[in-house]
């Protein structure tokens, strides 16, 4: 469960950091955070029922936070 977070989250950021480069809404599609719940909410209520809201929110903000440390570097 904790690999799928992690998973999700950085493809979640990397799909956010894509998505600059098109003229697309900055939410959902340049959000790290939504971007993160977004696509990580459906495999994981499929997956682990109602838990999986839960296990998307945490995958949100750790993908916000990807995105916070990778632009202190």
């Amino acid at each position: 469960m904790i690999l799928q977070i992690i998973g999700f989250a950085s493809l979640a950021h990397l799909m956010a950091d894509f998505a600059q480069y098109f003229d697309l809404p900055q939410k959902p599609f340049q959000c790290n955070l939504c971007m993160g719940y977004w696509i990580s909410v459906v495999p994981f209520v499929v997956q682990w029922g109602l838990e999986g809201f839960l296990l998307a929110a945490i995958t949100g903000v750790l993908s916000d936070a990807l995105y916070r440390i990778l632009n202190k570097l």
